[in-house]
């Protein structure tokens, strides 16, 4: 009698239907390399893998959608909710511009890509203050947690950025100086 009960408990949870949610994936490009305070465009899509509609901002409440936020960081994770945007480098900061409100809702295994015609949406303003060095340009979708979704793990896309030094005029010589990092001592 026991295996049988085990046998029609498993027959059952073998035929209830699967969980069925979105799953928000983004793709971001952005130029390879700029200076504090610079301007940048970038490239975005957002894709769903799941197997059903991710309302967007334009067709379903703000509670109830995603948006997407596009911020700066030393590593590919994103923070733990929205990016904040700030007007000097600070980790996960938020680029001046670099909230994407206004989202399409997306269908399952469809990908919308952003800023049509020629799909750059910006520009974005990186802050000032930041040191030279290795960075990544990251778009975060959902960052908010509005959305239910199959995988949260694949939210934030990243594309690396190398932040040159800043380059200052001299006004007694009017020639372009690099700001160099500063060291100990």
């Amino acid at each position: 009698m026991r295996i049988f009960a085990i046998a029609f408990v498993s027959m059952f949870a073998l035929a209830a239907p699967a969980f069925a949610a979105c799953d928000l994936t983004p793709t971001i490009g952005a130029a390879a390399e700029k200076r504090e305070g610079e301007s940048v465009m970038i490239t975005l899509a957002v894709a769903n893998h799941g197997d059903t509609n991710c309302p967007g901002t334009i067709e379903a409440p703000p509670n109830a959608s995603y948006m997407v936020d596009i911020f700066l960081s030393t590593d590919r994770n994103g923070p733990s909710t929205w990016a904040v945007y700030n007007a000097t480098w600070r980790e996960d900061v938020l680029l001046r511009g670099g909230r994407v409100s206004r989202t399409n809702s997306i269908g399952p295994g469809v990908t919308v890509r952003y800023g049509a015609p020629r799909y750059e949406i910006g520009p974005m303003t990186l802050p000032t203050g930041i040191p030279p060095g290795d960075y990544f340009v990251c778009a975060g979708v959902d960052m908010g947690n509005r959305v239910v979704e199959s995988n949260k793990r694949n939210n934030v896309a990243c594309n690396p950025m190398r932040i040159l030094p800043t380059l200052r005029i001299d006004p007694r010589r009017g020639l372009p100086q690099q700001r160099l990092p500063r060291g100990p001592g």
